[in-house]
């Protein structure tokens, strides 16, 4: 069976928003219970806990609901690429980040990484 990165995505996702969800519903209960029994110091810390699983649901939804944008492309490895293509940039330029090296280098002052 093959590893699927994207059902493992959305179950975490799930997993995420179940638990706030959850929390929001912990929280509004002690609410209720703190304000029953007149502990108003307890309701205190029972209203931020209310307001911090609704903030986290906010942002959980606001992630999953996305932008739109695809993030740029990851550069491949020198290995990777196709023969005959160079890094971005040509010579001078790391095959790894495409940052500025100078020639001789044996790694880049940019991501470290070992020149081929």
């Amino acid at each position: 069976m093959a590893w699927d990165r994207d059902k493992e995505r959305k179950a975490g996702k799930a997993m995420s928003i179940g638990s706030s969800v959850f929390g929001l519903l912990f929280a509004i209960f002690w609410c209720v219970t703190a304000a029953s029994m007149e502990a108003w110091v307890l309701l205190i810390f029972g209203i931020l806990f209310v307001g911090m699983m609704v903030y986290r649901i906010y942002v959980l939804w606001q992630y999953a609901k996305g932008d739109g944008e695809t993030p740029p492309a990851k550069e491949t490895e020198p290995r990777d690429r196709p023969a005959g293509q160079s890094a971005p940039g040509g010579s001078g330029f790391c095959p790894y980040c495409g940052g500025p090296i100078q020639e001789g280098f044996a790694y880049c002052p940019k991501c470290g990484r070992k020149q081929a």
